[in-house]
């Protein structure tokens, strides 16, 4: 599924994502996918695997994972 980062939080290791369906996914810094990346930018597209009400497996759009 793809959507944009609506909030991300370095601090508190976690954001919210609004994907395509315009439903918002939590998510939690380990669920970011990517050597070395965990951290991801306000409006920045990103792909994940929704489970439950979560966002996991989050990458970022255009990276080589």
């Amino acid at each position: 599924m793809r959507g944009i980062v609506k909030f991300y939080s370095l601090v508190k290791g976690a954001g919210v994502i609004v994907a395509d369906d315009h439903k918002e996914y939590p998510f939690k810094m380990a669920d970011i996918v990517g050597v070395g990346l965990r951290r991801l930018s306000e409006n920045q597209a990103v792909e994940f695997t929704p489970k439950e009400l979560k966002a996991t497996q989050v990458v970022a759009m255009g990276e080589n994972a």
